[in-house]
């Protein structure tokens, strides 16, 4: 029994200690570590990062005919149609939530056209670059669904090729998105103190339309923070033990301990053959959602005393 204990505890106190770390990191994201997934289950971990190639906000413009349709210079144009919603998205959430002034609003007008340019130009000097990197992205994406070469050689290839294509994309979607923030650091600048007592624009309190990044790094830090918590105080204990179990049921399928799976964990971590001790982990957590451990020294005795004990018939009833 107190074993169990003490096993429940140690569980709670290393989730919790998760998720109050990324509560005090507000830096923390969930992207790196799904990006990074490898094995059977990578591609279902891939689909959940918005647009993890690029191909929706950074489209080649094409004629009827398929062709490039490209600028008087013969550069490849670009299309970055959601980074200009989003400029425009802003500057009219700016103008509704703080109810610009005239002065206000013709300052805004002029700084959304010095945005709008902005990233114009930024992916016109960047045009050939990203073409080269869409023509790339295809003849990778058509090599790797062949799947034609087990080699260990080959699989580093791949790996090692699409990680350094995601790094490239990014830097540009980087700093479209860093400029997205410039403008709305830039029209924050423009009210008045009456005005930014009503607070810094941010992703507002409804998850459900949080992008879908802040909605998985929302869930993750609070969902640890939650189970962890629970575990710890013995409150509702086989849910909170069944949802850790889930969660590294996820981390197991996003690294699987597995000799043929590339890239292999670092020798640091020493050597497993699928029971790593994420795996380990996750056993723990089914152990303590099949027992009673949490009604020993935590609030589950409180709730089983006055909630489900009235409800049971004694033995010799039945």
């Amino acid at each position: 029994m107190a074993t169990l204990v003490v096993l429940r505890l140690s569980l709670g106190c290393h989730f919790l200690y998760e998720g109050v770390w990324k509560i005090t990191h507000p830096e923390f994201s969930a992207e790196p570590f799904l990006t990074e997934a490898k094995g059977p289950a990578a591609p279902f971990f891939y689909a959940m990062v918005d647009d993890i190639d690029g191909r929706r906000r950074l489209q080649l413009v094409r004629d009827e005919q398929g062709e490039l349709v490209r600028d008087k210079n013969g550069l490849p144009q670009i299309a970055a149609a959601e980074h200009l919603e989003r400029l425009e998205a802003v500057k009219a959430e700016f103008a509704s939530r703080y109810q610009l002034k005239n002065e206000q609003l013709a300052a805004a007008d002029a700084l959304h056209k010095q945005y709008e340019l902005s990233v114009q130009n930024y992916v016109a000097d960047h045009s050939e670059e990203i073409a080269a990197y869409f023509a790339t992205l295809d003849r990778f994406e058509a090599e790797r669904a062949r799947g034609d070469n087990n080699a260990p050689y080959y699989k580093k290839r791949v790996w090692d090729k699409q990680q350094e294509l995601r790094r490239q994309v990014k830097g540009w979607l980087s700093e479209l998105d860093g400029m997205i923030e410039g403008f709305k650091a830039g029209l924050w600048r423009l009210l008045d103190e009456d005005q930014r007592a009503l607070g810094y624009p941010g992703l507002g309190w409804n998850p459900l339309k949080w992008p879908r990044s802040e909605q998985i790094n929302f869930a993750v830090t609070y969902g640890l923070t939650a189970i962890g918590l629970c575990l710890m105080l013995g409150f509702f204990t086989p849910l909170a033990a069944l949802g850790g179990a889930a969660f590294m049921a996820f981390v197991v399928a996003t690294q699987p301990s597995w000799p043929t799976i590339y890239p292999p964990a670092p020798p640091v971590v020493g050597h497993a053959l699928l029971i790593n001790k994420d795996f380990i982990e996750m056993v723990a957590l089914l152990v303590v959602a099949t027992t009673a451990v949490g009604r020993w020294g935590g609030l589950d005795f409180f709730l089983h005393r006055w909630f489900i004990a009235p409800w049971q018939k004694p033995a010799d009833e039945k």
